[in-house]
């Protein structure tokens, strides 16, 4: 657990948690109030989503998948609701985000292989929103290509 789950799981403050979780020197005492203790100590170890699949991964083929379904004329949205997150994360791993969890990486490519070869379209897609997926996955990659060239 983090230091920020451990704060909100406990209804302290990030500094105090962080402050209690620094390591004491040998002459150093630390005083910690009854309620803050009790506070921190009553927290319940959460159990793992997927335990075959802690921790965090690089987001670079996530976000190609993804960057690749969207030229497909898949919308961020759809997406996001078959993956069972906010469709604003879907955005940011396929622009943005350096790294991501597991196994939302590995949820990411399983789609990718059922959704690749299907057109949005006959799956349900709005062909307008279709269409303004394809027009947007082109933009950033015109972008991206204008970027390699500048920096060149």
């Amino acid at each position: 657990m983090s230091a920020q789950d451990i704060a909100n799981r406990a209804g302290l403050s990030v500094t105090l948690i962080r402050r209690l979780l620094r390591i004491a020197g040998q002459d150093q005492m630390r005083n910690i109030a009854r309620s803050t203790a009790d506070a921190v100590l009553g927290i319940p170890i959460p159990s793992r989503r997927e335990p075959r699949a802690p921790g965090l991964t690089g987001s670079a083929e996530a976000s190609r998948l993804l960057a690749d379904l969207a030229r497909a004329g898949w919308p961020a949205p759809a997406l996001a609701q078959q993956l069972g997150i906010n469709a604003r994360t879907v955005s940011e791993v396929r622009d943005k985000r350096l790294r991501l969890r597991l196994d939302l990486a590995l949820r990411i490519r399983r789609l990718h292989r059922e959704l690749i070869g299907l057109d949005p379209v006959s799956q349900g897609i709005r062909p307008g929103d279709a269409a303004r997926a394809r027009a947007a996955a082109a933009r950033r990659a015109a972008a991206v290509c204008h970027r390699r060239e500048q920096s060149e």
